[in-house]
């Protein structure tokens, strides 16, 4: 009796081993990539908003570096006059600045999407590197129109209240 189970035992080992051989199927690229109904129902279910950006007229990048300077001057509560403004590409500016009553250095990438400003602080922690964009429904939305040599800046609290100011475009 034994004879005849370690002979079967010895057929189906090798037939295992080989099975674990074979490659495993590989996913097609249209299984790859989540479609926009997918990802819809992911985000609706974590609670995100889908955010509509207002057409805007198109503005020229200098204006759009001002509008920049402008929002992250008012979110932090200082004068666009001390924020210093650099391209990153893609549409992306570093706004950095000193804190006037210490010193400190404070960074924030900002890129506009329609009448939006959409922000996220760079090196909070030293070395850190850019951190979230400011797009969860519990972050506040600043918005901007440009008025001649201002930009009016809105500010849309999760709770749904809001507060408006006018900036000086520099």
């Amino acid at each position: 009796m034994k004879t005849i189970i370690l002979a079967a035992g010895a057929t189906i080992l090798p037939l295992g081993l080989s099975a674990c051989s074979s490659p495993a199927p590989q996913p097609k690229q249209e299984d790859a990539r989540p479609s926009e109904a997918d990802l819809a129902k992911a985000d609706a279910d974590l609670g995100v908003k889908a955010v509509k950006a207002e057409p805007v007229a198109p503005i020229d990048a200098k204006t759009g570096i001002s509008v920049c300077r402008a929002g992250i001057a008012e979110l932090f509560g200082h004068s666009p006059k001390i924020m210093k403004a650099v391209p990153q590409g893609g549409g992306i500016v570093r706004i950095s600045y000193k804190r006037p009553d210490d010193g400190k250095l404070f960074k924030n990438d900002c890129q506009l999407q329609g009448d939006r400003i959409m922000w996220r602080g760079v090196d909070i922690s030293p070395g850190s590197g850019p951190g979230r964009w400011r797009t969860h429904p519990d972050d506040e939305i600043l918005t901007f129109k440009v008025k001649g040599k201002s930009v009016e800046l809105t500010t849309t609290y999760s709770d749904g209240s809001s507060a408006a100011e006018t900036q000086p475009l520099l």
